[in-house]
């Protein structure tokens, strides 16, 4: 990533003359004063030349220091427009390729050939780019959708589970993970999905009904087994206060109707 931009000698006065005072010089004629301000030009002018000439590798210097830093700049920052839209342009032709392969397989699942179909969701996941979230995650839900009508429930929960991972909104990765766990005789999984759909989508009438028919079976269920829990623990304490002349029976259970949860007494 391109790093952002920013919000981004005087001369001294050259000395008076030494014997500057009010002693007057001597004249000197006007024609040798004449002739000295020309002798004296000689230097300067040799000085002129030396000074042109020693400007010349200064520049010859410059030349071949080649362009300055802003150029550089420049033409590094054009190389990375053109490197991100050749980027662009590849995403956008994989995806392209993808949904293609999709709508391929979207024509063999409706033939009722699964195993074919799932061929080209698998196909559009690999032309699909990484970043492509939502794309990747209609893939795996379609492979799902294979799965279950190939009776793969484990397959299918395992791509569902892609498929949220990618997207967490995406509804039909739900239901078809929660048909999966339904499959499987997981109805306490099956229904955690059925419920996370209904908090997606409160109006969903698949999940309401779902939840309707799978909350009473789970409830039954677990108390079902709470039943069967205590029952092995009563067998395993009257073991114990056997050798004590005791039993279970000597202990009353009460189970609280607002928490489920239950107290224990003990009785003679």
């Amino acid at each position: 990533m391109a790093s952002p931009s920013a919000h981004a000698p005087e001369l001294s006065p050259e000395p008076a003359a030494p014997g500057a005072g009010p002693e007057v010089p001597e004249r000197v004629p006007a024609a040798q004063e004449a002739a000295t301000a020309e002798e004296g030009t000689a230097p300067a002018a040799q000085g002129a030349a030396v000074a042109e000439e020693g400007s010349a590798p200064a520049a010859q210097e410059a030349a071949a220091a080649g362009p300055g830093p802003t150029q550089e700049a420049g033409e590094g920052s054009a190389g990375e427009l053109e490197c991100g839209e050749l980027e662009a342009a590849d995403s956008a032709a994989r995806l392209a390729r993808a949904d293609g392969l999709k709508r391929e397989g979207n024509d063999l699942f409706g033939r009722g050939l699964w195993g074919e179909a799932a061929t080209k969701y698998d196909e559009a996941l690999d032309a699909a780019p990484p970043g492509a979230h939502k794309e990747r995650a209609v893939f795996f839900a379609n492979l799902a959708a294979c799965n279950i009508k190939a009776k793969e429930p484990a397959a299918a929960i395992q791509n569902c589970t892609e498929a949220v991972q990618l997207d967490s909104s995406y509804q039909k990765a739900y239901m078809r993970r929660c048909e999966a766990y339904e499959q499987l005789d997981e109805l306490d999984r099956a229904l955690a999905d059925a419920k996370a759909l209904l908090e997606l989508s409160p109006d969903s009438a698949w999940a309401k009904a779902k939840v309707a028919a799978l909350q009473p079976v789970v409830d039954e269920r677990t108390e079902k087994l709470k039943t069967e829990m205590l029952s092995k623990l009563k067998d395993l304490g009257n073991s114990i206060l056997g050798n004590f002349g005791l039993s279970t029976d000597n202990f009353k259970f009460d189970k609280d109707p607002n928490t489920g949860s239950y107290s224990i007494k003990f009785q003679q």
